[in-house]
């Protein structure tokens, strides 16, 4: 039992050295395209921390372009966790929106690594034509005839024609799709978030994976809609496979902790 118990007692040490890791947090700051990634140096506060993380968001309208850093120490799952999106306003407006949050924990200040490495490669891939990718979705997912004046009618998740919108009470179509799994699709009205907006949403993080779209045009929410804008996102290099995925590998990852709760178990059991 002595033995056992060392090795237990073992296991803590080398559990708490994970918490020994440096990592530069609480700093926010926002970037110019054109320049090199470069941490300011107002950015001086270490912390020690079981991970280091940095979430870098893209930000493109017809008004405005911006590319900001967010480095904090993390206590979440290593991995990384991606998302996407674009919204589409009533009169012409459209907002684009890219970020990818990234955890780990194999050196010091290894988020800002990360940044360094990746930086140049994913502002590569998100140097395309804006208004181009807009023009090519709004046509799929809005119609010309404001939806105040209109009747509109939606897909529901086994695929009949549900009545949705009507003049006085507008509603948009959507449909979210889970791309890991049995992928299910639910298809629906909603009466409560019409705003004006029709909007395509991208969540990645290895293990889950979702696409979302909000329209006001009549069926919109169907499958063959559906899949039109999964190939223009991946066209415009936005998304990674032709199926909507916005990392194209899994990264799951067990903490320390759980393991060292299992391995416990299991030699008390």
């Amino acid at each position: 039992m002595s033995l056992l118990r060392n090795f237990i007692i073992f296991l803590i040490y080398i559990n708490s050295l994970s918490y020994a890791l440096q990592c530069t947090t609480d700093c926010y700051f926002q970037s110019n395209l054109s320049t090199t990634f470069e941490i300011p140096k107002s950015c001086n506060q270490i912390i020690l921390a079981k991970n280091c993380g940095i979430r870098m968001s893209f930000s493109y309208s017809p008004y405005y372009s911006s590319l900001s850093f967010n480095l904090q120490h993390s206590n979440y799952s290593l991995g990384d966790f991606y998302s996407a999106s674009v919204e589409l306003s009533d009169g012409g407006s459209f907002d684009f929106y890219y970020s990818i949050d990234h955890t780990c924990n194999h050196k010091d200040d290894c988020a800002i690594e990360f940044a360094n490495n990746n930086i140049r490669n994913i502002l590569r891939r998100l140097d395309f034509n804006h208004a181009d990718l807009i023009r090519e979705l709004s046509p799929l997912l809005s119609t010309n005839v404001s939806i105040e004046t209109s009747d509109v009618a939606c897909f529901d998740s086994n695929e009949r024609v549900r009545q949705c919108g009507i003049v006085t009470k507008p509603g948009l179509c959507q449909a979210a799709q889970q791309l890991t799994g049995r992928q299910k699709t639910n298809r629906t009205c909603n009466y409560e978030s019409y705003r004006g907006e029709k909007s395509v949403s991208i969540y990645d993080f290895g293990s889950f994976a979702s696409f979302s779209i909000t329209c006001n045009r009549s069926l919109c929410n169907g499958p063959m809609t559906q899949q039109a804008i999964k190939e223009i996102m991946f066209k415009y290099n936005i998304t990674k496979t032709i199926g909507g995925r916005l990392n194209n590998g899994l990264r799951l990852s067990l903490s320390s902790t759980f393991l060292l709760s299992i391995i416990v178990f299991l030699l008390y059991a």
